[in-house]
This record gives structure tokens, C-alpha cells and sequence, in this order.
């Protein structure tokens, strides 16, 4: 076989080559960087003391610093209560609004900028004491769900009070929410069902959230009832008159007695 052959049985194999490489290439779908998008985490009363969330099993950051997730990705949001706390359903949002559920657990394709919230509530609501004189100050929390007056923040805005006397709170449910309650955390914890918080701080540092729930959620509050007050028992006005005339009676009677024993 001569020179010139070889050369062009040389040309055939790299043009065949590069003709296979080419079409190999072309059928490649071109690689995109995942993108990431951001979810804000909120938990009741600003995480720490009633509870906390994880992601696939990875520990969620509260608040405004946000969480880096994959765009497209599915995640399993848990729930974990701290103690004296218990959680009752979980509110998240998007551009699209608000949804919840009251499961333990909740999946979700994320795929834009959002938040969730944790919705804890304390496992028990008593009625404290003041104790003590002078200041106070309330740590007043926010979420995604509405907007309070004074506004709360958060990591806890700072509302002045008075030990002893009431300081009122309003709130404001926004566009797809429904108020749920407020929870107060002192030394005991509380939660008050009526819409505007009319709270007497017991000693000099509270903290407070107004709850709201996406509407039509199905979440709901516990049935337990604040402890009452203990009272000392109230007689009739009737019972009392007839007593005290019983008493009357006796004492005549008495007196009567006595004198007709000396004769």
C-alpha cells in the first residue's frame, strides 16, 4: 500500500472521528449551576425556648438571615417542641400566599423565596401572680402572619410596662391569615384568645407573639383552660341574714338562761 493511500485512509478515520465527536457532543443537554432561593424560618416566641425546625434532617437558622435551599429540591420539614410546649401546625407562604397543615411533618418543593412557621403553644396556660413593684419589659416577636401595635420584630422589639399594671397589645391578621391567639412566656406560660392583649406583666421580664394561622388551615387551640384563680367561697345574702338572726337568737337565749338560773 502506497503513501497516498494512507494518507487518505488517515483523513477518512479523523473526519469519521470528529463527525462521532460532534454528534456525541450535540446530544449532551447543557449542564445549568444549581440555583439556590431563600426560606425564613420562624418558631413561636423566636425558636429557642419552644422549639426548633430542621430540613432533611439539617438544623434550620430562625429568622431573617434565611436559608440557602436548592431551587427545584423537595425538603421534610420536622418539628421539634422544647419543653412545656407542643406544636400544632405549620404556616407557610409564598408569592402564591399562605397554606398550612396541622401534620407532624410537612414536604414541600421549594422553588422561590418563601417562609414557614412552626406553630407552638404551651402545654399548659396558668394564671400567675404579680410579684413585685416597678418596670418591666416585654420582648414582642413577629411573623409573617399580620403586625402588632407596638410592631414587634424578630428577635423581640422591647415594650415598656409596669408590673401590676396592663399594657395592651393589638394586632392585625394579614392578607390570608386569621388571629389564633397571643402566647406570653414569664415564669409561666400563657396564651389569651381575645384578639386585642390587655396583659398585666407579674414580674420584670415577658415575652409575647400574637399567633396567626393561614385561614381554612384546620389548625386549632388545645382544649385546656386557664387554671383559675383561687377564691374564697361567697355565701347569699339570705344565708348570711339567717345566720346572723340564728346568732342573735343564741345569744338571748342565753342571756335568758343565765338570769333564770340565779332566781
Amino acid at each position: 500500500m502506497n503513501t497516498k493511500k494512507l494518507k487518505v485512509i488517515a483523513m477518512i478515520l479523523l473526519t469519521s472521528t470528529l463527525l462521532i465527536l460532534a454528534a456525541s457532543a450535540a446530544s449532551i443537554p447543557n449542564a445549568k449551576a444549581a440555583t439556590t432561593t431563600t426560606l425564613v424560618v420562624y418558631t413561636t416566641l423566636g425558636g429557642a425556648s419552644s422549639g426548633a425546625v430542621d430540613a432533611n434532617g439539617t438544623a434550620m437558622v430562625m429568622g431573617s438571615a434565611g436559608n440557602p435551599l436548592t431551587s427545584g429540591d423537595t425538603y421534610t420539614f420536622t418539628a421539634t417542641a422544647a419543653s412545656g410546649f407542643q406544636f400544632i401546625g405549620w404556616a407557610y407562604a409564598d408569592a402564591s400566599g399562605p397554606t398550612g397543615t396541622t401534620s407532624a411533618s410537612y414536604s414541600k418543593v421549594i422553588s422561590q423565596a418563601c417562609s414557614l412557621e412552626a406553630i407552638f403553644i404551651p402545654t399548659t396556660n396558668t394564671t400567675a401572680t404579680p410579684s413585685g413593684s416597678g418596670a418591666a419589659t416585654i420582648s414582642l416577636f413577629a411573623t409573617a402572619g399580620g403586625e402588632t401595635t407596638p410592631a414587634g420584630s424578630l428577635t423581640g422589639a422591647s415594650v415598656s410596662a409596669t408590673i401590676g399594671t396592663p399594657t395592651t397589645i393589638t394586632q392585625t391578621p394579614g392578607t390570608g391569615y386569621t388571629f389564633l391567639c397571643w402566647v406570653v412566656q414569664c415564669s409561666s406560660n400563657n396564651y389569651y384568645t381575645s384578639p386585642t392583649l390587655n396583659y398585666t406583666p407579674t414580674e420584670s421580664g415577658a415575652a409575647a407573639e400574637a399567633l396567626w394561622i393561614p385561614t381554612c388551615s384546620g389548625i386549632t387551640l388545645p382544649s385546656t383552660s386557664p387554671t383559675p384563680t383561687p377564691t374564697v367561697p361567697e355565701f347569699p345574702a339570705v344565708t348570711i341574714a339567717l345566720i346572723a338572726v340564728a346568732l342573735v337568737a343564741v345569744a338571748f337565749g342565753t342571756v335568758a338562761y343565765t338570769k333564770k338560773a340565779r332566781k
